[in-house]
């Protein structure tokens, strides 16, 4: 019963990623066709400061081409694989919905160079740490092998550029990622402090 309810679990998180995938080529295709509607949703510094707030979300789900987009969903569709299950879907969809708006306000304040930005990765990068806590004890020695990898590849690319931004066009913003991360990081102690309530209960 326990491996038929994981079998299940397993199979809804790639459902739902086949779903918000084609949902993301699909806007990727609209802005490729009409480039104004990326300008519009990205996140952008000197327009958020005249008030268009929805650019702290909407600019974690547009992407510089398909390229980028690629190698997010590519990571995306890893995750299932490394952790074998997926959040719960109220924890997921919460986390992806608060954490672009975290990410975004902590870019305004530790990038204040940033002008514009584009992409997936900082939540990527925090939705990996989230998933790798909440399994943390289920399988402490996997999933703290892989923080430590997490935190190794964190450390490294602050000091050494992604060899990536050749492929998207475009310089990795790596803040992003260690401000992800840190969401991440939130959301999995919030997540762990739950789980602890419920068995008291």
């Amino acid at each position: 019963m326990r491996n038929n309810a994981k079998n299940r679990t397993f199979i809804r998180y790639w459902a739902w990623l086949l779903v918000a995938g084609g949902a993301l080529i699909m806007l990727q295709g609209v802005i490729s066709l009409y480039p104004p509607l990326g300008q519009g949703l990205e996140w952008s510094r000197a327009e958020m400061a005249a008030g268009q707030w929805w650019r702290l979300l909407t600019g974690h789900w547009i992407h510089l081409g398909f390229v980028h987009l690629a190698l997010n969903l590519g990571g995306l569709a890893l995750l299932p694989l490394l952790f074998g299950r997926s959040l719960p879907a109220v924890w997921a969809t919460g986390y992806l919905l608060a954490a672009p708006v975290g990410i975004s306000l902590g870019l305004q304040w530790a990038v204040p160079q940033l002008d514009w930005y584009r992409g997936f990765s900082g939540c990527l990068h925090g939705l990996f740490v989230f998933m790798a806590l909440a399994g943390l004890r289920q399988q402490p020695v996997w999933h703290g092998l892989l923080l430590a990898g997490m935190a190794l590849k964190l450390g490294f690319e602050a000091v050494y550029p992604s060899g990536t931004a050749s492929f998207i066009g475009a310089a990795v913003i790596y803040q992003a990622h260690w401000l992800g991360a840190l969401t991440g990081l939130f959301a999995g102690g919030l997540f762990l402090a739950s789980q602890r309530w419920m068995l008291r209960e």
